[in-house]
C-alpha cells in the first residue's frame, strides 16, 4: 500500500493529477504502457532522489468498487529508495504545483524545477514575465543557514533573476533575509494562504536611544532583530510583479492601520514619559526657568534655516504607497510632521538617508536631497 500516496504529473498539461480524477482505463492510455505522459510528480522534481530528477511513467491500478482503491504505482524496479517518497517531499511537490498554477492564472508563463543559465541554481518555480523579466519562487520547507540563503540569493542576482522566498509555517526564517531588505513571506499549503511577515515592536520596550523612529512601529520588511508577526491573505488575492509579490489591497490597508495604531500608542507613551521627565526636572530645580527660544517660524522668517538639513523618515508606510504621504522629521527646522510633498516643496534642502537597491543589485545607503525647487539628487555612502 506504499504507492497509494503517489501523485501524478500530466506532461501534456503540466498539471498535478490524482488517480481519482479519471477512470483507470483512461489513465492507462497515458501511463507506463501507453504514451507515457503520466509520470510521477515527486520523481520528476527529484526532491528526495539521490541521483536527481527522473521521468518515471506510472502504472494506474485499481478499479471502481474494487478491493483496493484506485492509485498510481511505480513500475517494477523503478520505485524510489525504501519503496516510497518522503511524505514531506510529496507536500513540497504539491505546493510547487499550486504556486505554478497561481502564476499561470495571472497570465504568466511558469514551470517547476527550472535551472539558471549557468546551471548553479534550480528554482522550485520559475516565472517569466512579459519583457523577459524572470522571477524565481523558492518554497522553503526546511531550515537553512544565513550563508546558504546568501549563496542562493547572490547566484540569482548574478543571473538577473528576482528571487522570492516562501517559508512554510514553523520554519525559521534566516534574519539575513531582512538585512538585505527582502520581504518575508509564509505559505500555508493546506489553506493556500500567503502571510506577509511584518515587524510588530512592543511600544513599551521602545526607547529613543535604542530604536530608530522608522523601526518603532509596525513595518515591512522587518529589521533583523524585530519581533515578527504575520498578516495573512488568500493566495489568489496577491499578485506577482517583476520585483516580487504584491500583497492584496486589503492586506496593505490593514498594515497601514496597524502601523497608525502602533504609532499613536508609541506617541502617547513618549508623551507620558516626557511629562514625567519634566516633572522630575522641575522638582530638582524648582527655580530654574528654560531660556526663551525663538520659534521655528520666526527662525524661518529671519533666514536662519538655510543650507542643507538632515531629515529622516519615521512612518511605517510600505514602499508601494504614495511617497507624498510619507512623514519626515527635521530637528533643525523643529518640525516632526513634514509630509513627503511638503519636503519636496520646502525652500530648505533636506538630505534623507534611504536603503535602496543600486545598479549593482545590492542594497546600500543612499542620501537623497529634496527641496529648494530642485530635483531630488542622490549620492551613495
Amino acid at each position: 500500500m506504499a504507492d497509494v500516496l503517489v501523485v501524478g504529473l500530466d506532461l501534456a498539461t503540466g498539471l498535478e493529477v490524482h488517480a481519482e480524477d479519471r477512470e483507470t482505463l483512461e489513465w492507462r492510455k497515458k501511463g507506463h504502457n501507453g504514451d507515457q505522459t503520466l509520470v510521477c510528480l515527486a520523481c520528476y522534481q527529484g526532491a528526495d532522489l539521490p541521483d536527481g530528477p527522473q521521468v518515471v511513467a506510472l502504472v494506474p491500478k485499481g478499479k471502481e468498487g474494487g478491493a483496493r482503491c484506485r492509485h498510481f504505482a511505480h513500475p517494477s524496479g523503478m520505485a524510489p529508495p525504501c519503496g516510497r517518497h518522503n511524505p514531506e517531499s510529496l507536500e513540497h511537490a504539491r505546493g510547487k504545483q499550486v504556486l505554478r498554477g497561481w502564476a499561470a492564472d495571472q497570465g504568466l508563463t511558469a514551470r517547476v524545477e527550472a535551472r539558471t543559465a549557468d546551471g548553479r541554481r534550480r528554482s522550485d518555480v520559475e516565472v517569466s514575465r512579459p519583457g523577459g523579466a524572470r522571477v524565481a519562487i523558492e518554497l522553503q520547507c526546511s531550515e537553512i543557514t544565513d550563508a546558504e540563503w546568501l549563496d542562493r540569493h547572490e547566484d540569482y542576482v548574478r543571473a538577473g533573476i528576482t528571487d522570492v522566498w516562501l517559508w512554510v509555517p514553523g520554519v525559521w526564517i534566516p534574519r539575513v533575509v531582512f538585512r538585505y531588505g527582502q520581504p518575508g513571506w509564509r505559505f500555508d499549503r493546506e489553506t493556500e494562504k500567503l502571510g506577509l511577515i511584518c515587524a510588530h515592536p512592543d511600544p513599551a520596550a521602545v526607547t529613543a536611544a535604542s530604536t530608530a523612529p522608522e523601526c518603532a512601529t509596525v513595518h515591512s520588511p522587518p529589521c533583523p532583530g524585530d519581533r515578527l508577526d504575520c498578516l495573512w491573505m488568500p493566495l489568489a488575492s496577491a499578485r506577482l510583479g517583476a520585483d516580487g509579490i504584491e500583497p492584496s489591497a486589503e492586506a496593505t490597508a490593514e498594515l497601514i492601520r496597524l502601523a497608525a495604531a502602533a504609532g499613536r500608542e508609541l506617541a502617547a507613551r513618549q508623551a507620558r514619559a516626557a511629562a514625567a521627565r519634566r516633572a522630575r526636572e522641575d522638582l530638582a530645580r524648582p527655580l530654574a526657568r528654560p531660556p526663551a527660544t525663538e520659534s521655528a517660524e520666526a527662525r524661518r522668517e529671519n533666514g536662519q534655516l538655510l543650507g542643507e538639513h538632515e531629515a529622516f523618515r519615521y512612518d511605517a508606510f510600505p514602499p508601494w504607497t504614495d511617497p507624498g504621504t510619507w512623514w519626515y522629521r527635521c530637528d533643525e527646522c523643529g518640525d516632526d510632521r513634514i509630509a513627503g510633498a511638503g519636503l519636496k516643496a520646502s525652500p530648505v534642502i533636506h538630505v534623507v538617508a534611504t536603503y535602496e537597491r543600486t545598479s549593482t543589485g545590492r542594497h546600500e545607503v543612499v542620501h537623497r536631497r529634496y527641496g529648494a525647487a530642485s530635483e531630488p539628487g542622490r549620492r551613495a555612502s
